[in-house]
């Protein structure tokens, strides 16, 4: 067996193994959110009151009321961090990120449902509640 052979895979992981410890780098003291859409991350930034959003292919920043805000893809989730703040104020701020992603998940979710009832011939009567609880009910349509 050739000493290439062995030696390419090695070098491949290396490589691998280097470009995953630079892009950890970037986003030191973040913590991981469960969000791996972008647009889904922009949306939701976007209702929590972030404003001047930088996007860019798996980053965003910006400023939120919490303060100067960065999120960076790791792997296949988000990791996000207030900039120079506590980490206290970072978990808030991740805290109504993750209300807010619910909130439009929900919504999507309403709006999808809605379609679905107008293909099988129904109609879906949703009401929300004042603690953001959605009923759905389905009639007949006439």
């Amino acid at each position: 067996m050739s000493l290439e052979v062995l030696l390419i895979p090695v070098g491949i992981a290396a490589i691998a193994a280097i470009r995953e410890a630079r892009s950890t780098d970037l986003c030191e003291k973040c913590k991981t959110t469960r969000i791996t859409d972008q647009q889904l991350l922009h949306e939701a930034l976007l209702a929590v009151g972030a404003t001047d959003l930088s996007v860019a292919e798996g980053r965003i920043t910006g400023y939120s009321p919490y303060g100067r805000i960065t999120f960076q893809r790791i792997g296949e989730v988000f990791l996000g961090r207030v900039n120079n703040a506590e980490d206290e104020t970072t978990s808030n701020m991740l805290a109504a990120l993750d209300m807010s992603v619910g909130g439009i998940l929900q919504q999507r979710t309403v709006a999808s449902l809605h379609l679905r009832a107008a293909e099988m011939g129904m109609v879906l009567v949703s009401q929300t509640a004042a603690n953001g609880e959605v009923q759905l009910v389905f009639e007949q349509a006439t």
